[in-house]
């Protein structure tokens, strides 16, 4: 790194941290000289509406997010129903220095700068997403569970000590409805532009005072966004479309108040075109010219997947003992095409996982709460891909076509781990925590890669060739937490804490010899924070602030690329490590409950860079040191208004979201081919809730400007895009009882 570039980020840092710390005292003044009440009190006359108190589960045990020492934000049912959440990539601008988009029928997440774009069967998410506490291994088991949903939870910063596995980045947990005593039902539909239909329905019944149901559906089915209609081969359908039926029953058994047992059963379906992608650089930033592409077939999904989970809590005395088991199956059946080439893609795979975890928490405790664990996992998966009528691959004459087969009929994956952790309350306001977990994971995989050079015709110019693509690889690591808090008063929060994180390392294409290595090592962090949590105003008023760096060495970075073993033809998500990387960065979060209305706010800000990024296996040879990482942008946020008043004997909510981010790269590369403008994005609702919430009206608007947004970076041969949603509009009615 050169001496101008250390100067300037130390002044970034300098600035940053004088912001901060200019807000943190501007938010500490207000709570010292503002009166305050218990948060979630009910209000006299004569007081304000307060903000509700949010219970979170971030440290394995209900607690005010507020009183919790680390980043979490929790978004409540009540928000993701106001806002239109209905899948993951929803929560962009929710959640500060948080990103999350699709890359083909992946959901990749990214905190704090850090993600993983492996979507492979041997790839593994830098941010761990759990359903009712269920670690799901394949990100694209994440885009359909936001449906009867209670809250959702985000940690940032690494989570190795409770959330476990490869978490380097934050975790995700989404929490859906229970069962409850009493017999309540919901129903709602939606219409909107490009002939969307979305419906959702809920039903829960007490079957007597021990066993209660709850069972919810949700379907989805829209045209795609994507202009890609080629009746030349036969495409008449547009591609990124929507055609999906998911639904979960719970079941629970609770024969008394220490005991209880709950059943769980979910299952998805995805039909339709799929997914597709555009050629880079886009037509246009803005508008269908930038979503228009020509496919070279008629893309079609046919994707499953089923679950199946048991929790069984026993409280007894001074403990708490806890089981979560759960299998999930699927079968995935893709086809599609890659932008702008000739090539056809089938992709078929059959991903099933089961998990055990077992932890003994104590009661909660005024001096001593503590948590220890044991946690298993095993993965299997049977795949094949095919790229077929490639015409642009290195070492290969234009003249020619290549076809690739990924044939991996044995991948496995498993992981054991043990961990503790114990907060002890030195007085009534300070606190002291600290973890440590013990993590091992195997990953093997035997299979074959065929390659077959053609004319463009079909006829074989040379005999197929078969390489072994045998791989396996162990590793292990114990990680640690430590972190104090301090409570000034009863609404201001300061705490202080050093954690690790950890990443399993891995393999991609190819068999490891003396002149070629296909193994990557295991990625690990260290990150620092100091945060503070304080309400204001009469409990109006709340305001969160996080600063951390984060120290990474081997950080994984993967992406697509001719094989390093130089073998013709063969294009291979790649995975290498960067030596060295360090991210400074700070969050704002705050809601007000003012007289004209609530503001909402959070802000990000990044300084992302790989310190030492030059693998030398590389091809062709990239010195990717001192390079932006990728979706880091150096500032991004989103300020919300809405504002409610009462109207026909209900409620009128009128509510705009401002989305804002600076530029951001998709390669470690960082060329302007894969960098993603910065942009602003507006979303606008307002809705009707009659009398005693027993029906609303909604009519909504998402994405007004019609901003074309690089979701993810495809491609077999040159970088194609995948984008986000364009502008949607609709209206949604809903009632319970």
């Amino acid at each position: 790194m050169n001496t101008n570039t250390s100067v300037s980020r130390t002044c970034q840092t300098k600035t940053l941290t004088l912001a901060v710390l200019a807000a943190i005292a501007g938010s500490t003044a207000l709570s010292v000289s503002a009166q305050t009440t218990p948060t979630g009190a009910a209000p006299s006359a004569d007081k304000k509406p307060q903000i509700e108190t949010i219970t979170v589960t971030a440290q394995k045990r209900k607690e005010d997010a507020q009183k919790t020492p680390l980043a979490v934000t929790s978004v409540s049912g009540e928000e993701i129903a106001e806002q239109g959440v209905r899948n993951a990539r929803d929560l962009n601008g929710l959640v500060p220095n948080v990103v999350i988009n699709t890359n083909a029928t992946a959901t990749e997440f990214t905190i704090r700068g850090i993600t993983s774009t492996n979507n492979t069967e041997i790839g593994n998410p830098a941010v761990g997403f759990h359903l009712d506490g269920v670690y799901l291994a394949r990100p694209q088991s994440a885009g359909l569970a936001f449906f009867d949903v209670e809250r959702v939870e985000v940690l940032r910063g690494p989570q190795g000590t409770l959330w476990g596995r490869n978490v380097t980045a934050g975790a995700i947990n989404v929490i859906t409805n229970k069962p409850k005593d009493k017999l309540e039902g919901s129903a709602m539909l939606e219409v909107g532009n490009y002939d969307s239909r979305r419906s959702e329905f809920m039903i829960n019944a007490p079957v007597n005072d021990v066993f209660a149901i709850r069972a919810a559906l949700a379907t989805e089915k829209r045209d795609g966004y994507l202009i890609s209609q080629n009746p030349a081969v036969g495409a008449t359908k547009n591609a990124d479309d929507a055609d999906t039926t998911a639904a979960r029953l719970h079941a629970l058994i609770e024969p008394n108040k220490n005991f209880s047992i709950l059943l769980t059963a979910d299952t998805m379906r995805a039909r339709g075109v799929g997914y597709g992608t555009v050629a880079l650089p886009l037509a246009s930033t803005s508008g269908n010219a930038g979503r228009t592409t020509t496919p070279s077939l008629q893309p079609r999904l046919a994707n499953n997947e089923d679950g199946y989970s048991a929790e069984v809590n026993w409280s007894f005395g001074p403990a708490v003992l806890t089981y979560l088991g759960s299998k999930r199956t699927g079968s995935r059946d893709e086809v599609n095409f890659s932008a702008p080439n000739t090539a056809r893609t089938a992709y078929r795979g059959s991903p099933e996982q089961t998990s055990h975890e077992l932890r003994l928490a104590s009661a909660n405790n005024k001096t001593l709460n503590w948590v220890v664990g044991a946690y298993t996992i095993k993965e299997s998966d049977d795949i094949s891909l095919t790229a077929e009528n490639i015409n642009a691959l290195a070492g290969v004459p234009a003249t020619l076509r290549v076809s690739l087969s990924f044939l991996q009929p044995q991948v496995s994956q498993k992981a054991n781990a043990v961990f503790g952790q114990a907060t002890f309350a030195a007085t009534d306001s300070l606190k002291f925590t600290a973890g440590l977990r013990s993590t091992r994971d195997e990953l093997s995989r035997v299979g074959r890669n065929l390659t077959t050079i053609t004319l463009p015709n079909g006829t074989p110019v040379a005999p197929t060739t078969t390489a072994p693509n045998n791989a396996s690889v162990s590793s292990s690591k114990v990680n640690w937490r430590v972190a104090a808090d301090y409570s000034m008063d009863k609404d201001t929060l300061l705490y202080g804490s050093v954690a690790t994180g950890y990443k399993a390392g891995g393999f991609f294409d190819g068999v490891r010899s003396a002149n070629f290595d296909n193994t990557f090592k295991p990625e690990n962090v260290t990150t620092y924070e100091a945060g503070l949590k304080m309400r204001a105003l009469d409990g109006t008023l709340r305001t969160n602030i996080a600063v951390f760096r984060s120290d990474f060495k081997d950080l994984q970075v993967s992406y697509r690329g001719p094989s390093p073993s130089g073998i013709a033809g063969s294009f291979i998500t790649l995975t290498q490590n960067a030596a060295e990387a360090t991210i400074n960065g700070a969050e704002i979060e705050s809601r007000w409950l003012s007289a004209i209305g609530r503001f909402d706010l959070s802000l990000a800000f990044l300084d992302a860079k790989y310190d030492s990024f030059d693998p030398p296996n590389a091809n062709p040879r990239v010195n990717n040191t001192g390079n932006t990482l990728i979706k880091s942008p150096k500032t991004s946020g989103n300020l919300a208004y809405q504002y409610n008043w009462p109207f026909a004997g209900g409620d009128l909510n009128a509510r705009i979201s401002m989305f804002f981010t600076e530029k951001y790269y998709l390669q470690p590369t960082n060329i302007a081919l894969t960098t993603q403008p910065a942009y602003q994005r507006t979303d606008v609702s307002l809705t009707y809730i009659a009398n005693k919430e027993a029906w609303y009206v909604q009519a909504y608007g998402k994405n007004l400007e019609n901003k074309n947004v690089i979701a993810g970076i495809g491609g077999l041969a040159a970088p194609n895009a995948f984008l986000a949603p364009p502008r949607t509009y609709g209206v949604r009615v809903g009632f319970k009882f």
